[in-house]
């Protein structure tokens, strides 16, 4: 349960004593880690599908079979768009399940494999136009069918710099005041033991928008002991971000 409460006051704010606004269903987009399979997870029974780590095989665990999923790697704009080939469980920490062909096409560090998931709607497409394909293009064109997988060309998309050893952090919420995000830190240093003394910050990117984080962290065996704390006090769906 992630907290956004300038998404709630702009939604109170838009009703009329008669009728509401009829809002679409917001499409998925997330940041986080990319959870890389290996064959010894299927033998280990941490995933209950064996799969091909050679195909470009890409499953979360709430898109619908079939999405168009485009996966980032912000930290040199590569990405892919593939259709989620199916639904499966795997630990919640991780945004989506890919495989390690998916992992080398858009240049992953398999250490901190963090990626942003965005699910396209049918009338997006990214390709970009007269794009010439790379010697790793035309090897990734052999191996999946051109109506599954899309790449995009980043020649001319503004590329952000990251640092080698990059640190990240834990968006816990935006808030319209800096009061209201005040009182979540509250909340969460009260209800919860192990995140008492942890750094919680609020980061104030305009007048009516605070935004509270948890970090800098800078290994994800730290961030997954205080993903778990936070399920623990029904905190779902927060995001992960590079801490800049």
């Amino acid at each position: 349960m992630r907290y956004n409460y300038i998404f709630i006051f702009l939604l109170l704010s838009s009703c009329t004593s008669t009728s509401m606004t009829k809002y679409e269903k917001p499409v998925l987009n997330s940041k986080g880690f990319a959870y890389i399979y290996n064959l010894k997870d299927y033998e280990n029974k941490f995933i209950k599908k064996k799969i091909n780590s050679d195909e470009l095989i890409i499953a979360h665990n709430k898109a619908k079979r079939g999405s168009l999923l485009k996966i980032t790697n912000p930290k040199n704009g590569k990405n892919i768009i593939l259709k989620n080939s199916f639904r499966l469980d795997y630990p919640d920490f991780y945004k989506i399940l890919i495989t390690k062909s998916i992992s080398n096409q858009i240049g992953l560090n398999e250490n901190f494999p963090y990626v942003e998931v965005e699910e396209l709607k049918k009338n997006k497409s990214f390709i970009a136009k007269k794009a010439e394909m790379h010697e790793e293009e035309k090897q990734l064109g052999v191996k999946a069918p051109v109506e599954k997988v899309k790449i995009n060309n980043i020649s001319k998309t503004k590329i952000k710099t990251f640092n080698e050893q990059p640190e990240f952090v834990i968006i816990l919420g935006n808030f319209y005041s800096q009061e209201s995000a005040k009182l979540l830190i509250k909340r969460i240093k009260t209800e919860s033991l192990s995140l008492r003394n942890k750094k919680i910050s609020i980061n104030k990117k305009n007048k009516h928008n605070f935004e509270v984080f948890l970090g800098p962290y800078n290994t994800i065996k730290m961030i997954k002991n205080d993903y778990i704390a936070l399920k623990q006090i029904n905190f779902d769906e927060v995001d992960i971000k590079i801490y800049e």
